[in-house]
C-alpha cells in the first residue's frame, strides 16, 4: 500500500463531501498546528483535502516525499508507514473509514506495531 497525491483532488469542498459520503467515510475538518513526526500507521483508511497551508508527507515504503498544498487529495491507506511535515500548520478535510471515537489508542502507532 502507497500513499498517493492527485493535486487537484476536487474543486470544492461540497464536492469532496459528497464524494467522501459516497464512499461511507466520516468527515472532519481539522487545523493541524506544525508538525513533523516519525513514520508511523492507522488502522484505518484516511483521505484528506488540504483547504490551506502546505504538508510534506513521506511514504516510508518507496521512500518518496510527497509535496501537498491547498486543493491536494492525500490518499493513506490502513496499516501504511508514512510521516508528516508542515512547519506552518494546515487545515485540511479529513475524512476516514471509521468513526474517530473508533480510532483507537494511540492514532499514531509505532511500525514495530505493524
Amino acid at each position: 500500500m502507497v500513499v498517493t497525491v492527485e493535486r487537484h483532488g476536487y474543486a470544492t469542498e461540497q464536492e469532496a463531501l459528497a464524494a467522501f459520503a459516497a464512499k461511507g467515510f466520516h468527515t472532519m475538518k481539522l487545523d493541524v498546528p506544525p508538525v513533523s513526526n516519525t513514520s508511523h500507521w492507522h488502522s484505518f483508511d484516511a483521505e484528506f483535502v488540504i483547504l490551506a497551508g502546505e504538508l510534506a508527507v513521506t511514504d516510508i515504503g518507496s521512500g518518496e516525499v510527497l509535496d501537498c498544498g491547498a486543493g491536494c487529495l492525500v490518499r493513506v491507506p490502513a496499516r501504511t508507514l508514512h510521516a508528516e511535515r508542515s512547519g506552518g500548520g494546515y487545515s485540511i478535510l479529513l475524512a476516514t473509514s471509521v468513526p474517530a471515537d473508533r480510532f483507537g489508542d494511540p492514532v499514531d502507532r509505532p511500525p514495530e506495531t505493524l
